[in-house]
């Protein structure tokens, strides 16, 4: 058994939020988009910085995304200020009492998506999508995987939650079935 495995409830259960579905079916507006990202960095900040508070980063230090998603939001050239929603201040308030163990789960669940199925969300979104676009990619995975355990499952299904609620936050701001 993998992680993977012990997550994919939590994973099924993201994938079909209707947030998710809607970006997939490739009719993310620049308003919605600009708001995800908004809160996306907010969220990598924190995560990233008790990475490197942690020593997490060393040697990994391509798997960093705030920049990326940053230049992505800018790109954008969003008209209006963008939402910070409960959801992502309750991550950052989260994120920064956690246990250096823990950070690995979130840095699991939120990097790999970002590897794996922002290949596919990149193609759908506006603007050039760089923050899915990475560097020795399969060093990275490589060196996140072998940090891994399997009693990890359950703060990784915490990582998972927390994208649900974001995705339901911005799902009932612009009304999205």
């Amino acid at each position: 058994m993998q992680l993977r495995d012990l997550t994919k409830e939590k994973h099924k259960e993201a994938e079909n939020h209707r947030f998710v579905k809607y970006l997939f079916a490739g009719s993310m507006t620049t308003e919605v988009y600009s708001d995800y990202l908004y809160n996306q960095h907010i969220a990598y900040k924190a995560l990233e910085q008790r990475a490197e508070d942690y020593g997490l980063l060393e040697g990994i230090e391509k798997i960093k995304r705030v920049d990326k998603i940053l230049k992505d939001f800018q790109e954008l050239g969003a008209e209006k200020q963008p939402t910070i929603y409960v959801s992502t201040m309750m991550y950052d308030n989260y994120i920064k009492k956690l246990p250096k163990k823990s950070i690995i789960a979130h840095l699991y669940v939120r990097h790999f998506g970002d590897m794996f199925g922002g290949q596919m969300m990149k193609k759908l979104v506006p603007g050039s999508g760089s923050m899915y676009e990475f560097e020795d990619k399969n060093m990275l995975i490589n060196n996140i995987r072998s940090k891994l355990s399997l009693d990890m499952a359950d703060e990784a299904n915490v990582v998972f939650d927390f994208a649900i609620k974001l995705f339901e936050d911005l799902a009932n701001e612009y009304d999205i079935q």
